[in-house]
């Protein structure tokens, strides 16, 4: 009889191993489900980031192109001051005050139109070094996503390795 009883306490012990074995199965799954939606949200946030980072590139090239434009014509503007001032003094001769008051007047418009030239450069130039850090902040976040993700990977790659030990150690699936 004791023999009966060993092999029941035997069985028992063994059920109750089953189910410790089939519970950490259970969580191991668990673990698997919520890290692989873990990385799906990873990878999701990465894609946004690269999204991100093309459009800050794209705004980046286009106020490079206009600040070019505005250098351009800071310069143009430079040119005509520098023609203007020596025809100022031809028409001073024949024109007399009237047309030496004109020439002020239209040397005046053109040094604040030079002015709010240099004004908008200096702000673009400003947004465009701000924009470029933005870029460089993308390109960090992506690559501690990227990072992130690679880890992420790895550590539900083991778990599965785990899962599949588990399942040939109870023999396969119920």
């Amino acid at each position: 009889m004791e023999k009966g009883e060993d092999s029941k306490g035997d069985l028992r012990k063994l059920e109750g191993d089953v189910r410790r074995q089939r519970a950490t199965r259970d969580d191991l799954h668990k673990q698997v489900a919520q890290m692989e939606g873990a990385v799906k949200g990873l990878e999701d946030q990465l894609e946004e980031v690269q999204d991100e980072a093309y459009t800050w590139k794209n705004r980046y090239l286009e106020q490079k192109g206009i600040n070019k434009q505005l250098d351009q014509q800071v310069v143009q503007l430079e040119r005509d001051l520098e023609q203007f001032t020596p025809n100022q003094a031809a028409a001073n001769q024949t024109s007399g005050d009237q047309s030496e008051i004109y020439m002020r007047r239209m040397l005046q418009q053109l040094l604040r139109e030079k002015d709010k030239l240099e004004r908008e450069l200096r702000d673009n130039e400003w947004r465009l070094d701000h924009e470029a850090m933005i870029i460089n902040q993308a390109q960090q976040e992506k690559v501690a996503m990227t990072t992130e993700i690679s880890e992420v990977t790895l550590a539900l790659e083991r778990h599965r390795k785990q899962c599949e030990s588990q399942k040939g150690i109870m023999g396969g699936p119920e």
